[in-house]
C-alpha cells in the first residue's frame, strides 16, 4: 500500500517573515508589470525593479528557496493572484547544506539586530536621563541568548562543513551592516525600543537555540572552541563595542553612496561566493538589475 502524499505546502504555512517576503517580492512585480505595460521604460520601473532586487535578496537572506522567490516574481509579472492558499512549488531535494548556510546568515544578523538595538536603547535611555540600566536582568538575558546564537553559528558550520571562504561571507559583519541597523532603528521611540529588546533577550531564544544545539550535536562532534586557521563570528561584547562607536560616529550611514553599499553588504551576507557554494544559481538570480545595488534580515527556519 502506497503511503499518502504529502500535503502541498502553502503561503500560509510558511513563518510571518517569509511569507511577507514573497507578498512583497509578488507586490513589486505585479506593479511593475503594469507600469511595463504602458511604458517600456519608464522611470519608476527602475524603483521598482531595484526594490524588487532588495526584496529577493531579504527573502534569500530569510531562508526563502529560491524556487519560492522565482515563483512569487513570475506571478507578479504575470498579474495572478497570491493569496495565503496559493500552493507553492516544491523545493529541490537534499537542502540541507543550503538551508545551513542560511541559518548561519540569518543568526549572524540576528546577532546585528540584538546589538544595534541594544546600544540604540541605551542612547534613548541616556537622553531620557536614565544613566543605569533599569533592566538589569533582561539585559543579562540578552547577552546570553546572544552567546547561544553565536555558540550555533559555529556548530552549524562544522555541521555542514562550510569552506573558509563561506565562512567569511557568512559571518564577517561590515560596519555599513551595522550602519543600516541602527538606521533602521533609529525612527523608533524609546518605549518601542524597549519591546523590541526585550521580545530579543525572552529566555526562549536561548531554548529554541538549546534545542537545535542538541540536535547538531548528534550529527557532529562538538568544535572545540574557536578553530584555529577559521574565521569564527564576533563576540557578543565586540559587537556592541562595534554597534556603540557605530552610533556614535556613524560615517558609512553618511556616505552618499550608502545605498550601494547597503546592497553589496546583503548580497555578500545572504549569497553564496563560488560555485561550490550553496544557491548559487540564486544568487545570479537575485543580483539587482540596475546599477543601484541593498538590506537586511531575520532568522530562517531551523536546521
Amino acid at each position: 500500500m502506497s503511503s499518502p502524499s504529502a500535503r502541498p505546502r502553502l503561503v500560509s504555512d510558511l513563518p510571518a517573515p517569509q511569507a511577507e517576503s514573497l507578498t512583497l517580492i509578488h507586490d513589486l512585480a505585479r506593479r511593475a508589470g503594469v507600469v511595463r505595460g504602458r511604458q517600456q521604460h519608464a522611470p519608476e520601473l527602475v524603483r521598482l525593479d531595484h526594490d524588487r532586487s532588495i526584496a529577493e535578496i531579504t527573502a534569500a537572506s530569510r531562508g526563502v528557496p529560491a524556487v519560492w522567490i522565482n515563483q512569487a516574481r513570475e506571478y507578479g509579472t504575470a498579474n495572478r493572484m497570491w493569496r495565503p492558499t496559493t500552493v507553492l512549488r516544491d523545493p529541490p531535494k537534499n537542502n540541507v547544506i543550503r538551508r545551513g548556510f542560511g541559518r548561519v546568515v540569518a543568526d549572524t544578523n540576528r546577532l546585528v539586530d540584538m546589538a544595534t538595538v541594544s546600544v540604540m536603547r541605551h542612547q534613548q535611555l541616556q537622553r531620557a536621563g536614565i544613566a543605569s540600566e533599569p533592566e538589569p536582568a533582561v539585559a543579562q538575558q540578552l547577552r546570553r541568548n546572544m552567546d547561544a546564537i553565536r555558540t550555533r553559528i559555529i556548530h552549524t558550520a562544522a555541521a555542514i562543513g562550510m569552506s573558509p571562504a563561506q565562512r567569511v561571507r557568512a559571518v564577517t559583519v561590515t560596519d555599513a551592516h551595522l550602519a543600516d541597523r541602527l538606521a533602521a532603528h533609529s525612527p523608533l521611540a524609546v518605549d518601542d525600543l524597549t519591546a523590541l529588546w526585550r521580545d530579543l533577550a525572552t529566555p526562549a531564544v536561548a531554548a529554541s537555540v538549546r534545542s537545535s544545539l542538541a540536535s547538531l550535536r548528534r550529527t557532529i562532534r562538538p568544535p572545540a572552541g574557536d578553530e584555529p586557521g577559521l574565521l569564527m563570528p564576533p563576540t557578543t561584547q565586540e559587537l556592541l563595542t562595534r554597534a556603540r562607536q557605530q552610533l556614535i560616529d556613524p560615517t558609512t550611514a553618511d556616505d552618499p553612496s550608502t545605498t550601494g553599499h547597503r546592497i553589496e553588504n546583503a548580497v555578500h551576507l545572504a549569497l553564496p561566493a563560488t560555485a561550490t557554494e550553496p544557491d548559487n544559481d540564486a544568487a545570479e538570480q537575485h543580483r539587482p538589475t540596475s546599477q543601484l545595488t541593498d538590506r537586511f534580515l531575520t532568522p530562517g527556519a531551523e536546521l
